[in-house]
């Protein structure tokens, strides 16, 4: 994967009254998929939105697809090409800025890439649209490295 490809975040939020709705859509480049909230192997890595500052959060996931990764004999579900997060929850009136983490690990073909942690945030009745081009690119979430890993971070920095 070339260090150019990365994936964008849109955060979409309005506010009811108390009710907050946030439209999170993720692009991913061609080739690249996530796996899903609730993977098909349990020795895989799922996809989890974590919103703050909001109550009775109810998360909608996009629906994975089914595919033949042809490197394996099973087949896998699989997030690919636009997806879209459905987020709604409670707040206290007012509020102008809502936030949170996706974590999750991009994979190309049959070789996944260490997991990521990517915040992102909105304002309430806005729209915020970035790429996050470090998270396909190089940097690791550094609780998924190995102490090899670690240390040898810890000697190139």
């Amino acid at each position: 994967m070339n260090s150019h490809q990365a994936l964008t975040i849109r955060a979409d939020a309005e506010q009811s009254a108390d009710l907050v709705r946030l439209t999170l859509t993720v692009d991913l480049p061609p080739g690249v998929h996530l796996e899903p909230h609730q993977p098909t192997e349990p020795y895989l890595i799922p996809t989890v939105l974590e919103v703050d500052g909001l109550r009775d959060v109810k998360v909608d996931y996009p629906t994975p697809t089914v595919k033949d990764l042809g490197w394996q004999d099973i087949t896998l579900t699989v997030l690919e090409g636009t997806l879209q997060f459905v987020v709604t929850g409670r707040a206290h009136a007012g509020l102008e800025c809502i936030s949170g983490t996706l974590h999750y690990q991009p994979c190309v073909g049959g070789a996944c890439l260490p997991p990521r942690t990517t915040r992102w945030q909105s304002p309430v009745s806005g729209t915020t649209a970035y790429s996050v081009l470090h998270a396909l690119a190089a940097q690791p979430n550094p609780d998924s490295a190995s102490e090899p890993e670690r240390r040898s971070a810890r000697e190139t920095a």
